[in-house]
């Protein structure tokens, strides 16, 4: 079992997520991933970001906690500390020749509210209508 974290940025109704191509699919998804040893949520989804999308965020809070056999998944909303364009970056537990990251985009959060990850992010926000501000 390994935890996940994930992160939600949005900026101006938009949403960045990263695409993944794996043997068998092909998907877009918020950026995120497993925790390291002794690594809290935060400090993961921080590195996540940095590694996935070359961006360097702060937490603003937790968005969404889901549990499942493969182990807790936090969402946390996360803003941009800085103006750096985000950049395809890559998974360092992969060899360069086994890379799944394959793109980054901003999505319309209004196209993008069947996306599980996505819902999820809109249903807390909805909550707290004041975080997208």
């Amino acid at each position: 079992m390994r935890h996940r974290a994930c992160a939600a940025l949005i900026e101006n109704g938009r949403i960045l997520m990263v695409r993944l191509i794996t043997e068998n699919q092909s998907f877009w998804t918020l950026p995120g991933g497993g925790l390291n040893t002794d690594e809290t949520f935060e400090q993961a989804v921080v590195r996540e970001v940095a590694e996935e999308v070359r961006l360097t965020v702060r937490v603003i809070r937790p968005l969404y906690t889901k549990t499942d056999s493969s182990g807790k998944e936090v969402c946390f909303l996360v803003k941009r500390v800085d103006a750096t364009i985000p950049l395809l970056g890559h998974d360092p537990e992969r060899p360069l020749d086994q890379q799944v990251l394959s793109g980054i985009d901003w999505h319309p959060l209004a196209e993008m509210k069947e996306d599980i990850q996505v819902s999820e992010v809109l249903t807390a926000l909805n909550k707290t209508p004041s975080l997208l501000l």
